[in-house]
Parts: structure tokens; C-alpha cells; sequence
């Protein structure tokens, strides 16, 4: 026989409530409006090692931020190469020019061969009495358009770079940027670039400038820029990547701090936590415009001043969320 919902609510209501005692507990979690504090004891701090910084106003570089491609060279150390940018379409075009391109040097080779032993039998026949001077001149001519045309199918063969065919023929991975042509001149000056994931705060490979084929997109408005990757780095032909070039003599003055002290959620928020008392610390949320070498620039935050946590910030996250030991 079931029971009515009232005598279950009523049984509910009677239940004894077992609190946990706050003075035996580490951190005690307040909410004071939409601001979280997070008290802790004296001891606590001690066994965390807490350490707190201030923020700080300080001038960086002014940098801009573009989509870039990896792409693989087939000619390492020329300033003209073919580029694989990974699709199977430029693949395949490419092994397919190669493979003509080889097939016309095997003909210009062959008939060159067959004009130096026309001509070297003419030159025969003339010191034996047998053939002309006229005969000479003609094999010599044919031999030298025959070379001529061997030189030029060798160097239509040679802009198409190494074998696509063959993984050990190809230079090094570069990534092409493409930059408004209005914002060229800035970074024109720039030696190197830091280079990164989609979607990341943090662009930590360096790339190095080079003198790339001078190439661009009309239709964009835009020049092409290229950086050298090393080899050690992560990214694969046909990769999109993030771009930070630093502009040519240009800085500002911006709000920065730590990089650990900055904590990021399940949902990609940004947060820091200040000191806003002793033993008090309040969870306060943040923008990073931008990672500068070991520093996070703010778009928004803390004024200059405050002191926020490094060491110790995540073990504060996890007491907040009972996500820690």
C-alpha cells in the first residue's frame, strides 16, 4: 500500500540535519553577493605556500594576431618553392606536373644524345674525307639546340622542387600569413613570430622570418608573410594556426600578471584570486587579451595593485569546488 506524499514530507522534514563543524574544517566558503571568498587558516596558507604578486601596469609590445597555414616545402633554401599545403587535390597536381616535368627532361636528354653523336660522326667523316664542313656546322647547331633544350626542361623541373612521391626529398614546414596589405608595413620588421594552436592563449612556438616567394591575394588585399618552423614543433602540413607578429617599434601600456595566476573552468571562464583580507581571498573574473612571455595581458580584471595568487591558486579552485584533496 503506498503511503501519501505528505507523510513522506513529513517523515523528511523530521530527519536530523548533521552539519559538518566549520571550526574543524581548513576553508570556510562564504558568499558575499556574486563574489566568492575563500577564508583560510593560518596553517592551511602555510601548507600551500601561498604566494601573492600585484598586478602590474607595464608596457608590452603591440602585436597583431593572424590565421596562418603550415605548408611543406619541396626545395629547402630557395626563396621560390612549391608548397603542399596537405589537401590530396595539391598532391596529386603536383606529383602529376613532377612526373611531366621528369618526362621532358628524359626527351631533351635523349635527343641530346643523339646530337652529340650526329655531330661527333660528321666531325669523323670530315677528317676521313668523306663528309663536309657544311655537315659539321649543321650537327654542331643541332647539338646546341639540343643542350639548350635539355637546360631549359632541367630547370622548368627543378622550380617544382623534390619528389612529392618522396618524403625525404622536402625542405622544411613553413606557415604562409596572410596580411592586410594596410598592416604589412608594421610587422614588416618583425624577425620572428610565436605560433600556436587555434584556439589556445598561449603561442609558444617561435618561428623564424624568411624571404618567402612573393606571393599574394588580390581578391583579399592581402601579402603573404612566411616563418621557418623547427622541427621539433607539433603542427602538420595544412594545419590553420595562430599568428602573433610583433609590430615594429610599437608597445603600450598594459594591465598584466602571472600566467599561473590565471585559472580557466569547465565552460572557458577566466578567473585570478585576489587577497582581500587576511586569510580572505575572492575569486574575481578576468580577460586575457594575450600570453607575453611568462605574463597574461588583461582586457579586463583587478586594478594595478592588487594582489593576486600564483602558487597555491588551484588548490584554492579546488577547496571552492570541492574538487581538491
Amino acid at each position: 500500500m503506498k503511503k501519501p506524499l505528505y507523510l513522506l514530507i513529513g517523515v523528511l522534514h523530521a530527519m536530523p540535519l548533521v552539519a559538518a563543524d566549520p571550526a574543524s574544517a581548513p576553508a570556510v566558503v562564504t558568499k558575499e553577493a556574486d563574489l566568492v571568498v575563500v577564508r583560510l587558516k593560518p596553517e592551511a596558507e602555510q601548507r600551500l605556500r601561498m604566494k601573492v604578486v600585484p598586478v602590474e601596469s607595464r608596457r608590452v609590445p603591440d602585436v597583431r594576431v593572424y590565421p596562418g597555414l603550415v605548408v611543406r616545402t619541396l626545395a629547402a633554401g630557395s626563396t621560390v618553392a612549391p608548397q603542399l599545403g596537405g589537401t590530396l587535390d595539391e598532391f596529386l597536381r603536383l606529383a602529376e606536373l613532377q612526373i611531366q616535368a621528369d618526362d621532358r627532361v628524359r626527351q631533351a636528354q635523349v635527343q641530346e644524345d643523339v646530337a652529340r653523336i650526329a655531330f661527333k660522326r660528321a666531325e669523323k667523316l670530315l677528317g676521313s674525307e668523306s663528309g663536309s664542313a657544311r655537315q659539321v656546322d649543321e650537327a654542331r647547331a643541332a647539338l646546341g639546340l639540343a643542350e639548350s633544350a635539355l637546360q631549359t626542361a632541367r630547370s622548368q623541373r627543378a622550380l617544382l622542387g623534390g619528389s612529392a612521391l618522396d618524403p625525404s626529398s622536402a625542405g622544411r614546414h613553413w606557415v604562409r600569413v596572410a596580411i592586410p596589405s594596410s598592416e604589412a608595413a608594421l610587422s614588416r620588421g618583425a624577425s620572428e613570430a610565436k605560433v600556436g594552436h587555434l584556439g589556445t592563449a598561449r603561442l609558444e612556438t617561435s618561428a623564424r622570418r624568411i624571404p618567402g616567394p612573393p606571393t599574394a591575394n588580390s581578391l583579399a588585399n592581402a601579402v603573404d608573410a612566411y616563418f621557418e618552423l623547427p622541427d621539433e614543433s607539433p603542427f602538420k602540413a595544412g594545419e590553420r594556426v595562430a599568428v602573433e607578429i610583433p609590430l615594429e617599434k610599437a608597445s603600450r601600456s598594459a594591465t598584466v600578471v602571472p600566467f599561473n595566476a590565471v585559472l580557466r573552468d569547465f565552460h572557458g571562464g577566466e578567473w585570478i584570486y585576489e587577497r582581500t583580507g587576511a586569510h580572505a581571498y575572492t575569486r574575481r573574473r578576468v580577460q586575457v587579451a594575450r600570453i607575453h612571455g611568462t605574463d597574461a595581458v588583461l582586457e579586463s580584471g583587478p586594478p594595478v595593485g592588487a594582489m593576486v595568487v600564483t602558487d597555491g591558486s588551484a588548490e584554492l579552485f579546488g577547496t571552492e569546488f570541492m574538487t581538491g584533496k
